[in-house]
């Protein structure tokens, strides 16, 4: 048998006949306290994977010696340790204090409570998602954004509208991340992007996390109901049980988990444009959609290929380790898909004929990049670039989407109508040629 917490070792067990004096050596641990300074939450998180990890895997393959695996190996796929039974004790995946070279795990000063529950709510995203909502709200088509409009003759938009639409789709969608957090606190531990999560550190606990969830999750539908409108706190309700539902359970069963995973993130713009008083029959709303769905793709299939051993290890079914030639191909394909629904949206009367022009410009940049990645992957063996290909998709469609959303927002069907108005008339956007050719004749 087998122990180490030291800097650079985690331990596993894999012989039948020393795991119960290894489980009962850990639960005296537990008793003693590992640290001094170890505090309740993370004891019980221990004692959860005690209960519910060690003991389900137990059956699986406890067939072989007992052996130490270097935390270098543990980060990076290795044939020979794949193919070796083997149960992992993962300590480290619960306090920061078992693995000292954990982003989360430098001296200092611990996060405050309302940091870590902000935390729960993965701010960068879901500041991404309500970026979404309202670009989708502003571009919803509606005379009232005009510019230079009189205001007698057209509705002031309504701000209050679009405060509580902001602050609901902010509170569902870290409703949604809380419960996905805690859900997944043992697997989250086994990746270098969310080992530093609040519920892996022991901050906080998967039970305060539902709380922190249900509290929320009520108070975001509610915003959305009594300050919005039925049909957009809807829409919202249905993404947190598809995102804390649906998606996380699929991810460890299927590699369908990323395509469910597009649909929560298409939902939002229909939001938006519920929101703004629009139709979700006009095939205007599902284009913006349809750009949402398809951007997710690129996006996360190009985040999730440098760390896909990382996937593989914590056990998530996803199509960068699974099938990486799939996953490339997928992320080119929807990045061209974009094109022609950008084109949609001039089509539908979203946005005006400039628009198409502008963001293709945008568009090809991505598809570029996406086309390269494919090509790093297309053969049996990936290429050496494929990675680096990978992370600059990933910052590209970074940068893609709100440039794409603010193209249209300026490009909106309408928008610049108003500043025609006083010298020429009541005239549209679509007639400035017609203004530039008076002018030359004039001359």
């Amino acid at each position: 048998m087998s122990f180490s917490t030291s800097r650079n070792r985690l331990c596993a067990y894999c012989n039948a006949g020393d795991f119960a004096r290894a489980a009962t050596r850990m639960r005296r641990m537990l008793h003693n306290g590992v640290k001094s300074s170890m505090s309740r939450s993370i004891q019980g998180g221990l004692r959860e994977i005690l209960g519910n990890q060690i003991g389900p895997v137990e059956s699986r393959s406890l067939n072989t010696a007992a052996f130490v695996i270097p935390k270098a190996d543990f980060f990076q796929s290795n044939e020979e340790l794949s193919s070796r039974p083997k149960v992992l004790v993962r300590l480290f995946s619960h306090t920061s204090s078992l693995w000292h070279s954990s982003p989360s795990s430098s001296p200092g000063k611990a996060p405050s409570a309302f940091k870590s529950h902000l935390q729960l709510g993965k701010p960068k995203l879901t500041a991404l998602i309500v970026l979404s909502t309202m670009s989708t709200y502003a571009i919803t088509p509606d005379q009232s954004h005009a510019i230079g409009a009189a205001a007698a003759s057209l509705p002031v938009p309504s701000l209050w509208t679009l405060l509580f639409l902001t602050i609901g789709t902010a509170f569902t969608s870290a409703s949604a991340n809380a419960v996905n957090m805690a859900r997944e606190p043992v697997y989250d531990g086994m990746m270098s992007r969310t080992r530093s999560r609040p519920i892996v550190r022991g901050l906080v606990s998967p039970r305060q996390a539902i709380r922190f969830a249900i509290l929320t999750g009520i108070t975001g539908a509610a915003a959305l109901y009594f300050g919005v409108n039925t049909e957009t706190a809807a829409l919202a309700v249905i993404n947190i049980a598809l995102y804390a539902g649906l998606y996380t359970s699929m991810k460890r069963t299927s590699i369908m988990n990323t395509w469910v995973g597009a649909v929560v993130g298409a939902i939002p713009p229909l939001m938006g444009w519920s929101a703004a008083g629009g139709s979700l029959m006009d095939p205007g709303a599902w284009c913006l959609a349809g750009l949402l769905y398809a951007w997710q793709f690129p996006h996360f299939n190009a985040l999730s290929y440098p760390v896909r051993d990382e996937y593989k290890m914590a056990g998530y079914m996803m199509a960068a380790w699974a099938n990486p030639q799939l996953n490339a191909r997928v992320a080119l394909r929807y990045s061209v898909a974009i094109i022609p629904l950008c084109v949609g949206l001039w089509y539908y009367g979203v946005t005006d004929w400039m628009f198409v022009a502008d963001s293709t410009v945008v568009n090809a940049w991505l598809v570029a990049c996406a086309y390269k990645f494919w090509k790093e992957c297309r053969g049996t063996v990936a290429g050496k670039g494929a990675t680096a290909s990978a992370r600059r998709l990933f910052w590209v469609s970074i940068w893609q989407l709100p440039a794409v959303l603010v193209l249209a927002m300026i490009h909106k069907r309408g928008l610049w109508d108003g500043m025609f108005e006083d010298q020429y008339g009541d005239m549209t956007a679509s007639g400035a040629e017609e203004v530039i050719e008076e002018l030359y004749e004039t001359e």
